[in-house]
């Protein structure tokens, strides 16, 4: 009753056993999952070790990515507030010294001296 089943299969079939087993659920046992496989119990928790060390540096490195992102989200929030406060304090200084009125005057007097 031999099947094709990758590492990946066995280690993870293997892992299910060991929760299965910790909830107190029936299960499979490990040479039944090994023996379908067609390799030695040996083999099946050597599998299993190293899908679980991939799984935990899977996981490292996407929480590092994740702490990066942060950090990088804090400082563009840090620039956002930045660059906010100076665009409120020069729309208050051109509404303060009429800036949009002197413009506007200045615009009209060029389109004046341009129809002449």
């Amino acid at each position: 009753m031999e099947q094709d089943l990758s590492p990946d299969d066995v280690a993870i079939l293997i892992r299910a056993q060991r929760i299965q087993k910790e909830k107190g659920i029936k299960a499979t046992s490990v040479s039944n999952i090994c023996a379908t496989a067609g390799i030695s119990r040996k083999t099946g928790y050597k599998w299993a070790a190293r899908h679980e060390t991939e799984q935990q540096d899977k996981q490292r490195a996407l929480s590092e990515e994740l702490s990066t992102l942060r950090c990088s989200h804090d400082e563009l929030l840090r620039n956002y507030a930045e660059l906010n406060f100076q665009h409120e304090g020069l729309t208050l200084a051109w509404k303060i010294h009429r800036v949009d009125e002197m413009l506007s005057k200045k615009k009209n007097t060029h389109r004046k001296k341009n129809k002449k």
